[in-house]
């Protein structure tokens, strides 16, 4: 099936060669819509959701003993045999994933990551103070990522 002066495949290649040469306005919209059809690629990584497990701020019995002092507040987030724990101070985050794994993990907010760090040979990783608002982590690693519920911290 060829088309008006594609008698060959070297015809076509060299019109579309022409075609993607030409320069175009392209309508803000439509670049708009291809970001974020392309931000869907990996909407399968997102489907799997590290829940909240635990979060000492929900612990009756520590809250009641660390009312007068401010301590660290504790999270750990489960799914699909991968656990991060972190714990948040002041001074930042400080984590780790479990099973260890190489790989990454990131500090998100709903405008994007903010920080991310290397995983250890433990699972280890140390992250800057999270900004004010919900945030989650990404646990990228062997090509598969995860990400946590958004938590306020």
């Amino acid at each position: 099936m060829n088309g008006p002066g594609w008698e060959s495949d070297e015809a076509l290649l060299r019109e579309l060669a022409e075609a993607l040469a030409e320069e175009r306005d392209v309508p803000p919209g439509f670049a708009e819509a291809a970001r974020a059809a392309f931000a869907w690629r990996a909407v399968d990584a997102e489907l799997v959701r590290l829940t909240t497990s635990y979060d000492s701020v929900l612990d009756a019995g520590l809250a009641g003993r660390a009312r007068a002092a401010a301590t660290a507040r504790q999270l750990v987030f489960d799914a699909e045999g991968i656990s991060v724990q972190v714990e948040v101070t002041e001074a930042g985050v400080a984590g780790q994933v479990l099973p260890a794994r190489p790989g990454r993990v990131a500090l998100v907010t709903a405008s994007g990551p903010v920080e991310d760090a290397a995983l250890d040979e433990l699972g280890c990783f140390l992250l800057g103070p999270p900004p004010p608002g919900p945030v989650r982590f990404r646990v990228e690693s062997g090509g598969t990522a995860v990400v946590t519920d958004w938590v306020c911290v």
